[in-house]
């Protein structure tokens, strides 16, 4: 064989190498993987069944039937600080859908250390009713806020490590053939948020030593973290 000849041959096999290479990519992310599909599913069905049992926190009070239109207004207002947080865990548990939503949809695959840690999320997730029953009950008691707080805060670090670990796994959780220009949108939109919300959190715990009920008044920065995370990422992919 002409040297010419052998030089062509290799050309074209070149040329199909990065083809293979993705779909082998694919085969092995069907093979061995999970699908996307059935994490998302799995993930809503998790968050859909905690934002259903925070309302199991609230119990209807107990007046005789004589005297419930007199004692039951009062009985509804003595439970304001159990609704004021079981409105804030509900919000927070829909920001982290949100989150996670935006985050998993920027990827076509996952493996077992992002299952793993996705897990770890859903069992802090699943455990926010429990401590938002407890710290509604005892909202002046400084352990039982506690407890909400580092729930949170253990739930914002799984869903850090997360992010993090698809940015550094970008490629291979893609099929883009130059994912380069989609990671800068990746990391430009969700660097704010991975960061300001377990920021959050520590920013309540160091409350709650001095405010435990007031400390739960600190969530409700979030939907400002949520708007200049925004605003931020769209600069950064404007520069």
């Amino acid at each position: 064989m002409a040297f010419g000849q052998f030089k062509q041959i290799k050309t074209i096999i070149s040329l199909f190498i990065p083809i293979f290479s993705r779909a082998g990519i694919k085969v092995m992310a069907e093979k061995e993987g999970i699908g996307k599909s059935r994490l998302e599913a799995l993930s809503d069905g998790i968050f859909a069944f905690a934002m259903t049992l925070l309302v199991i926190s609230l119990a209807v009070p107990l007046v005789p039937d004589g005297e419930a239109a007199v004692l039951l207004p009062g009985k509804i207002a003595e439970m304001f600080p159990e609704f004021v947080i079981f409105s804030i865990a509900f919000f927070i548990i829909a920001g982290y859908w949100l989150a996670h939503h935006r985050i998993l949809r920027s990827i076509e695959y996952v493996d077992d250390r992002l299952i793993w840690t996705n897990l770890l999320l859903l069992f802090f997730i699943v455990l926010i009713p429990f401590t938002t029953s407890i710290s509604g009950d005892y909202n002046a008691v400084f352990e039982a806020v506690l407890l909400f707080h580092i729930n949170l805060l253990c739930a914002s670090i799984a869903l850090t490590l997360i992010w993090l670990y698809i940015r550094s796994q970008y490629a291979k959780l893609t099929n883009e053939e130059e994912p380069e220009n989609r990671l800068k949108q990746f990391e430009a939109t969700g660097r704010f948020r991975a960061l300001a919300i377990p920021a959050i959190t520590i920013v309540a715990i160091f409350v709650s030593f001095i405010n435990p009920a007031g400390s739960m008044y600190c969530y409700l920065l979030i939907p400002v973290i949520m708007v200049a995370g925004k605003k931020s990422s769209t600069s950064c992919m404007v520069e």
